[in-house]
């Protein structure tokens, strides 16, 4: 154990130093050595790992901190396992080729723009992928737009808007339930408090694609030739009915009354698997794709890809990134970092609305500094946690603003992972898609709008308000006088 009286606390700048790093490693890893952000995470653990010895913390107090912030977020990558077997027995099932074959069937080329993010969401809400959203039902609707005489960045900008609201509140989203995960919430109660802030924008931004649609009414008559052989493919291989809406209904159901969201999928996976038998397959066929995914050569590509996933070990590789990403944040978190720096932040925000807007800022900073979702999401989860506690305000409010800021805006950024995936699905850079993902831009503002007005905001501790300010010496006042003294004069220097 760490003597208290010989550990320092950082300096603001030695504060920074683990995220100047972060950020350094994580552009160097991911964009020019073609590396996966777990490795950069491990360098900067252990960059962080040396400043905490050089403060008087001991490896074991670092250790326990890791251990314990990983802790907390073990029901979360519990979920995201079980998401896989979701997922796997869905498609098997014929659940997700049923949604994606009856959303495609509402496609009209008169109403394309319209229609085209509606569209997107509903596949994005089945799969729990955006990413896999834009390299199919994107790339084929880049082909229609082009039939249409539509700017190929209007196009791209109504996939991304489609793809990020369906991924976002899909409780097959590894970034929802990572979210949920870092703030500690039921998934469904999470993605329920969402719907505050996503419904209105996103029925803003497929308002502001019919406007643009209307004048586009009169183009070339579209070619609709790789929605007709995705819908043929889809018929051919599955026995598509309306009674796959069972699946989806029954995960409505379990969020309306508020199942726990373990026992809430797997009962989605059981069901899944029964659709699985009434398809034809056989058990081992089915636990397999329960674990390694569902595979199909149906002769489409876009098909294969947009079918070819789930599976527990499908998961693994965001599992190992939580974990790295929550060993970074205990770290910096058990040296001091994340007070020192939250406490800088209170010095100029003391308001709950400014607080709420730093917290978007952070996320939305994160996004552009280390060029990944879920570090937008794991880190300011970690920073603003005690924040919101300290104003009475539920996790949930937490973890729907890290989805608001940090899972909408990353499609934003050019040399983030999402903006490189859509630009090799869709062929179109962020640079030029950006103004048309409209939903990346409302969201985060009516969700600072909301932290102003205190609408929508949900207490921790109903019996007592949510607090309307919050003052550096408020949030240090758990820490003993010894370590408030010495944070208040990390801050000030």
């Amino acid at each position: 154990m760490s003597n208290i009286n010989s550990v320092k606390k950082p300096s603001l700048l030695v504060s920074m130093i683990p995220f100047a790093c972060l950020i350094v490693f994580m552009l160097l890893g991911v964009l020019v050595f073609d590396s996966v952000p777990q490795i950069p995470l491990i360098i900067c653990c252990a960059i962080t790992a040396i400043i905490g010895k050089l403060l008087g913390h001991s490896w074991n107090d670092m250790e326990e901190s890791m251990i314990k912030t990983n802790s907390m977020a073990m029901q979360a990558n519990f979920i995201i396992m079980i998401v896989g077997c979701l997922v796997g027995s869905w498609i098997a099932g014929g659940v997700v080729p049923g949604m994606i074959f009856y959303g495609l069937k509402l496609f009209t080329p008169t109403m394309f723009l319209f229609l085209l993010p509606i569209i997107c969401a509903i596949v994005s809400v089945s799969t729990g992928s955006a990413w896999t959203t834009a390299g199919t039902m994107g790339t084929a609707a880049m082909g229609i737009g082009a039939g249409l005489g539509i700017p190929s960045a209007i196009v791209a900008g109504a996939v991304v808007t489609g793809a990020s609201f369906g991924d976002k509140l899909s409780p097959l989203s590894d970034s929802t339930n990572l979210a949920a995960g870092v703030a500690g919430v039921n998934v469904f109660d999470h993605i329920k408090h969402m719907l505050y802030t996503t419904i209105p924008s996103f029925l803003i931004a497929v308002t502001l694609f019919a406007f643009i649609g209307l004048s586009f009414k009169n183009s070339a008559v579209a070619d609709t030739s790789q929605i007709t052989a995705i819908l043929e493919t889809l018929q051919a291989n599955f026995n598509i009915s309306p009674l796959i809406f069972i699946a989806p209904l029954s995960v409505v159901l379990m969020i309306i009354f508020k199942v726990p969201a373990i026992p809430g999928m797997l009962g989605g996976t059981i069901i899944g698997f029964i659709f699985s038998l009434m398809q034809g397959n056989s058990i081992s066929e089915i636990l397999h794709a329960l674990f390694y995914g569902f595979e199909i050569a149906s002769g489409n590509a876009m098909v294969d890809s947009l079918l070819n996933r789930g599976g527990m070990l499908g998961m693994m590789e965001t599992i190992s990134l939580v974990i790295c990403a929550l060993c970074f944040g205990g770290l910096v978190k058990q040296i001091g970092c994340l007070d020192t720096i939250i406490a800088k932040i209170l010095t100029f925000c003391h308001s709950r609305g400014s607080i709420i807007l730093s917290n978007i800022i952070s996320c939305i900073a994160m996004n552009f500094m280390a060029a990944d979702q879920y570090m937008a999401i794991v880190i300011p989860g970690q920073m603003y946690k005690p924040v919101y506690e300290k104003l009475n305000l539920h996790p949930k409010n937490l973890s729907r603003v890290l989805e608001d800021a940090g899972t909408l805006t990353s499609g934003l950024v050019p040399w983030s992972t999402c903006g490189a995936i859509y630009f090799t699905t869709l062929g179109v850079s962020a640079f030029a898609y950006a103004p048309f993902h409209f939903l990346g831009f409302i969201n985060p503002i009516i969700s600072a709008i909301y932290g102003y007005t205190g609408f929508g905001m949900k207490a921790l501790d109903e019996s007592k308000p949510i607090a309307k300010e919050l003052s550096v010496e408020d949030y240090l006042s758990d820490m003993n006088e010894t370590t408030k003294d010495a944070a208040v004069n990390s801050i000030s220097s």
